[in-house]
């Protein structure tokens, strides 16, 4: 992975352990075969994917409250990270996905 893609999508995220925690969600997605929400190159990896997906806002995420903390991650791990492209006629709720992840 690209250093300087990690420092800008650490600045986003804000906390490292979180974002180890979104990047491989979304890695392990894309792995199995979800299809990337920004343009790609041949010499990108999954790691750098994901990480360019949040530098460019392309994926929302947000921890779960304590009333929804009954949502297991095996719950949400097909549903965690959306496509913000295009999303003119969604709206906010829509476009953000609760995660319940343990750190």
């Amino acid at each position: 992975m690209k250093v300087e893609l990690i420092e800008k999508a650490a600045q986003i995220v804000g906390d490292n352990q979180l974002l180890v925690n979104i990047v491989s969600k979304r890695v392990q997605q894309l792995n199995q075969g979800s299809d990337p929400y920004v343009p790609t190159t041949p010499e990108m990896g999954s790691g750098d994917i994901a990480l360019t997906e949040i530098v460019e806002g392309k994926i929302m995420w947000r921890e779960a409250g304590d009333e929804e903390s009954h949502i297991s991650g095996a719950d949400l791990e097909d549903d965690l990270f959306i496509d913000l492209s295009g999303s003119e006629d969604v709206s906010e709720d829509d476009r953000t996905i609760t995660a319940s992840i343990e750190l």
